[in-house]
């Protein structure tokens, strides 16, 4: 009989065909422990559990594993996949091998525990012991996976992306390692747009050897973006060297989905920076750094400490021109209405971190104050923060400040102390209360203390002491000289010039003590050419009321022996709008025609 040739090689080719059409379970193990040996080789990974196996040859030989369970050695980094699909090099079934060419992980969860990813034992690399694969992933897709991180001490987990679809390639040892993809982002909200993220790596396999790799990473998202470009090592532990910049429209939500609390009050808005950067599990570390924050741009260098009880943030910053009021905007309005506010102070983060953050500012502007040549500092530790002007030129002049601030069960407790000398006054209270009421160079001291948990409690409880000394200058809304003008020839109408015109000293002074909210001005004083006043009284902080009793008086001139003229006067009512009130009855007995009016005193017996 004749062998048909024809027909034989129709068989077989039918043969293949219906085997590759309907995929088997495979009952044999050496498959799966062959996989298993090259995902640890390249990755350090094992295969920890599985389901069932399928192996099938069309469209291209793989083995899809249900139920894949994978965990890196140090137990930093879990992968749960609900089907692991492992296509195999045709080459190494024709010689007997499996070949990893592509691995697709549906719907995978990556749960990376932060606390030990990456981190390889002593002696020992992530591909094995005291050795260093010489294969390649070759090409990895996830498809619909999420990323869990568990943070440093917590037993939850926390969903750092979704809907992560990705693709890496690995071609073969010594060749460069890229991995492209996209995620949602919870932290930021929803229906934001995804986040695109590319990662490339010049020699991968350097790394299992403790050897660095040049990097470069790019994240893009509507919420931040970030470029680094430099050398990273993955053991024994990670360590990154090189340039990093980065931008985000929102430090504080950028901060949240970092797990970071940032311990002070403010905007915290548009952030970028740009400078050199160590980056360690332990340690972020910006040796030279360009910021631009809340529209304030400083250069220095800055630290991130992560390795205590909690984060220590250190930064030395310079800048030309820094705005501080976006740091005291979140704040209550300290008034309305001509009061003080009731509004509770949102609770404080000040146990959240420590800082140690040196400022320095050619200009320095705080609301409508202005500071030149200013040197601030911020020091927090357990809780406890010192505010420091340490010094400024303010106004022509210099002013120092510090304040110590705690949070109690009460609210805030804060104490402090302020120094000024050769300040403009006009100047000062014009910037801070578009009001010019006093005009002159001024020195001042303070000291106070106080407890609450808002501006009325503060006031009300506020305890300080302080000394105010002003020279050559002016009391605007008091004439004092036109009304002792009036008082020789119309005594009576002494009384309204008297609220009126500007009134010069060559020196004024007061000093002061305020017990729980209350003032008490002592000796207070002003003089000036042939003009003397003394005046005291008492002020509510919490009320915002002053009420002042002044004697004013003025020697005539051209007869040092005559007898001086005396003119009393109070001033009382809200500080906004406080009235100055004459002696009336002292400018009725002035007066040659109404004194006559004025009751008699009784003849004596």
């Amino acid at each position: 009989m004749k062998f048909n040739v024809k027909w034989f090689l129709a068989a077989f080719v039918a043969l293949l065909a219906a085997l590759a059409a309907a995929p088997w379970t495979v009952s044999q193990n050496a498959q799966i422990l062959a996989i298993e040996s090259q995902i640890a080789g390249a990755s350090g990974m094992r295969l920890a559990s599985h389901g069932r196996s399928v192996f099938a040859v069309l469209p291209r030989p793989h083995i899809r594993i249900y139920d894949a369970e994978l965990e890196q050695g140090s137990g930093g980094m879990q992968i749960s996949t609900s089907s692991l699909r492992v296509d195999l090099g045709l080459a190494g079934l024709l010689t007997g091998r499996l070949e990893l060419a592509r691995a697709i992980l549906a719907d995978a969860v990556f749960t990376i525990d932060l606390a030990h990813a990456f981190f390889a034992p002593a002696g020992q690399t992530p591909g094995g012991v005291g050795s260093a694969p010489e294969m390649a992933l070759g090409e990895v897709q996830v498809v619909g996976g999420k990323l869990l991180l568990r943070r440093p001490g917590a037993e939850k987990t926390d969903l750092a992306a979704e809907a992560i679809e990705a693709r890496l390639d690995w071609s073969r040892a010594g060749a460069p390692l890229s991995l492209i993809g996209h995620c949602q982002l919870p932290a930021f909200g929803e229906n934001r747009p995804p986040a695109r993220f590319a990662l490339w790596a010049a020699q991968p396999d350097q790394w299992p050897r403790g050897k660095e790799s040049k990097v470069t990473l790019r994240v893009d998202a509507d919420a931040f973006q970030i470029d680094i470009n430099g050398a990273l090592a993955l053991a024994p532990r990670p360590h990154f060297k090189g340039r990093v910049s980065g931008a985000a429209p929102s430090l504080r939500q950028a901060a949240q989905w970092l797990d970071l609390t940032l311990p002070l009050p403010g905007r915290y808005g548009a952030l970028s920076i740009k400078g050199e950067a160590i980056l360690d599990p332990d340690l972020i570390a910006f040796p030279a750094i360009a910021v631009s924050i809340d529209g304030n741009a400083l250069d220095g260098a800055a630290s991130i400490r992560l390795d205590g009880q909690r984060p220590l943030i250190s930064a030395t910053l310079a800048g030309a021109s820094v705005n501080l009021e976006p740091l005291i905007e979140a704040l209550p309005a300290a008034s309305a209405s001509g009061q003080w506010s009731h509004e509770i102070f949102w609770p404080s983060h000040l146990a959240a971190a420590d800082l140690d953050l040196r400022l320095s500012a050619a200009h320095a502007r705080l609301g409508d104050f202005q500071f030149d040549d200013a040197a601030l500092s911020a020091i927090l530790k357990n809780g406890r923060l010192d505010l420091s002007l340490a010094q400024a030129s303010a106004y022509s002049g210099q002013v120092r400040a510090r304040a110590i601030i705690a949070e109690n069960a009460g609210g805030l407790d804060i104490r402090g102390s302020a120094f000024a000398e050769k300040v403009d006054v006009a100047a000062l209270l014009w910037d801070g209360f578009k009001r010019q009421s006093l005009s002159g160079t001024a020195r001042a001291t303070l000291s106070f203390e106080t407890s609450g948990d808002s501006w009325y409690e503060l006031a009300s409880r506020l305890d300080a002491r302080g000394e105010l000394a002003v020279e050559k200058g002016e009391i605007y809304g008091l004439d004092l000289s036109l009304a002792f003008r009036r008082m020789e020839r119309r005594p009576l109408t002494a009384g309204v010039e008297l609220r009126s015109g500007r009134t010069a000293f060559e020196q004024l002074g007061a000093k002061f003590g305020i017990q729980q909210g209350q003032a008490d001005v002592e000796e207070g004083f002003a003089r000036g050419e042939r003009l003397t006043a003394n005046f005291s009284g008492k002020a509510q902080i919490a009320e915002r009321t002053v009420d002042l009793r002044a004697v004013a008086s003025h020697q005539p001139p051209g007869d040092p022996d005559a007898k001086p003229l005396q003119l009393g006067f109070n001033l009382s009512g809200a500080w906004d709008d406080a009235t100055l009130v004459p002696d009336a009855l002292g400018l009725i007995h002035r007066s040659d025609a109404a004194a006559p009016l004025l009751p008699k005193k009784p003849a004596p017996n």
